[in-house]
């Protein structure tokens, strides 16, 4: 049945020389344009701990991401990737640059193979400038790879619906067990490839369940999600405690709210949040979201059987998850809703919006692609200017640049210590030979799992505030108290200088460094 399906409607999918150079040139672009501000944001906290993580072998590296939220094969090919290029900001970013580029190729691949050169090289337009593609490309997290992952998975679907041979079912469940050894939500994308087919089954069979489940549940359908299980299955006991512990000790993520949909496709045109697309943005926004769903339902009836199919592929990839993540959000379960998890259907978005506008009439092809990348490059702006700002707190990061701080006005040989465990995870990265950095063991709560690497090694770790005080008559103290003072992690500890950093977004003071004369010093 599916075999049928495309190769009834099938452009040839052998990819000349002028395919493979505008691929290239548009891999070109989006390098440059990724890699330009990459190593412009301070790590934040999720990425400081892969840096930290990466410290130790690969089997520690599992052992203690068991302990967290998340699975290790991200962390296992970082890992990897720095014994090659280095443990640098740039270095260690880049990855996900890579992994970004590796998505794009798949989803030009995809486009091509569906619907031909047009809308592929229209996806590939807006692929290259989609803004939380880039500033995930720019993060170093896992989202870009598992993008990769459930990219190709797609293409690798769409090649065994065609095939005889169970190979290519098997390749796509090992890339769907890859994607959850990466991101547990890569289950959103797995889910939508559900919802796919079963509205092609259905298309196909009518409406009588036994026929339904019949051709849904087919031996090679099976055999897939055998695979991916198979390979799944030593993570599972991780899975267990993961979400069990989550369950207990909640977590960060506020509830949704009537604008948590709309607040996502602001941040997938424009990576603002709604209540900052203003004025003429606005206008524009809303301007590309009615018209694109309204040329998208007019042009999905006037498509053939084989073409709507297809179509329905890429819609299912680009909202599916949107809807689902949503809906998973919704009580008695805890929230779960955040944009980053949901980078690959913000790529399969842009194969939306290229494969909607190639499907149209030649008149408005080139106005709404002109708007469209207008949009987006102001959306480029905004991540070149806001980088990794927390979007909750509306907060940037600037531990780089109060360590910095500290490191200019002291002297060598001060050590600095960080005021919080989490602070450490971040500072830590930015230390050097004359100004190592630590954390104080007894002001630190070893309640979740992601300080275990703390609390089982002594590196960097101050048991003894007395004893170390002794050793450096002058110690360098960091904090993020906003406002607040910064307290002296001991009384009678002297404050000698002090150094201020404001915020980067809501330009409030955020960061405090302060130089102690310790009471040994006397």
């Amino acid at each position: 049945m599916f075999k049928n399906i495309f190769q009834k409607y099938r452009h040839p999918t052998k990819l000349t020389v002028t395919d493979w150079l505008v691929l290239v040139v548009g891999l070109a672009i989006f390098t440059t344009i990724s890699l330009w501000t990459i190593d412009k944001s301070s790590v934040w906290f999720d990425e400081a701990f892969g840096a930290y993580l990466i410290r130790f072998n690969f089997v520690e590296i599992a052992r203690y991401t068991g302990a967290d939220v998340h699975p290790p094969l991200y962390y296992w090919l970082l890992k990897a990737w720095s014994m090659w290029f280095g443990t640098s900001e740039f270095a260690l970013r880049s990855m996900s640059t890579f992994f970004a580029g590796i998505a794009i190729i798949f989803g030009y691949l995809l486009t091509h193979r569906l619907f031909g050169k047009k809308a592929a090289k229209l996806s590939l337009l807006f692929m290259i400038l989609a803004p939380m593609l880039i500033r995930y490309s720019q993060e170093m997290r896992m989202y870009a790879l598992v993008t990769a992952i459930a990219l190709a998975a797609t293409y690798v679907l769409v090649i065994a619906n065609e095939s005889k041979n169970r190979k290519p079912w098997i390749i796509y469940g090992v890339l769907v067990s890859l994607g959850m050894w990466t991101h547990y939500f890569s289950a959103l994308v797995w889910l939508s490839h559900w919802v796919w087919r079963a509205y092609v089954v259905r298309e196909s069979n009518g409406k009588k369940v036994k026929d339904f489940m019949k051709a849904f549940f087919s031996k090679n359908w099976i055999t897939a999600y055998v695979v991916a299980i198979g390979v799944y299955l030593p993570w599972v006991p991780f899975l267990i405690h993961q979400v069990l512990d989550v369950q207990i000790n909640g977590f960060w993520i506020p509830p949704v709210t009537p604008t948590t949909i709309p607040n996502f496709f602001t941040n997938v045109l424009f990576y603002r949040e709604q209540d900052s697309v203003l004025s003429w943005m606005a206008l524009a926004f809303i301007g590309v979201v009615t018209f694109l769903g309204v040329l998208a339902v007019r042009r999905y009836f006037t498509l053939d059987k084989t073409t709507r199919q297809s179509y329905m592929l890429i819609c299912s990839m680009a909202f599916v998850p949107v809807i689902l993540l949503f809906l998973a959000s919704l009580p008695p379960l805890r929230p779960s809703f955040v944009d980053r998890y949901l980078i690959p259907s913000t790529l399969a978005i842009s194969l939306f919006i290229g494969v909607t506008i190639a499907l149209s009439h030649k008149k408005i092809q080139w106005v709404t692609s002109v708007v469209i990348v207008g949009v987006m490059i102001v959306g480029i702006a905004n991540v070149y200017q806001f980088g990794n700002y927390n979007k909750t707190l509306n907060t940037a990061n600037e531990t780089r640049q109060i360590v910095q701080a500290a490191i200019k006005n002291g002297k060598p040989g001060e050590p600095i210590i960080a005021d919080s465990p989490w602070l450490f995870y971040e500072a830590v990265f930015y230390e050097t030979p004359e100004h190592p950095i630590y954390f104080l063991n007894s002001s630190t709560d070893y309640k979740y799992g992601s300080l275990n690497m703390l609390r089982e090694n002594e590196q960097h770790k101050i048991r003894d505030l007395v004893a170390f005080s002794r050793e450096h008559p002058t110690i360098w103290y960091i904090g993020r108290p906003g406002g607040n003072e910064l307290n002296s992690p001991e009384a009678g500890w002297k404050a000698m200088k002090q150094v201020t950093i404001n915020d980067a977004v809501n330009y409030n003071p955020s960061y405090k460094a302060i130089e102690f004369k310790t009471t040994s010093a006397e």
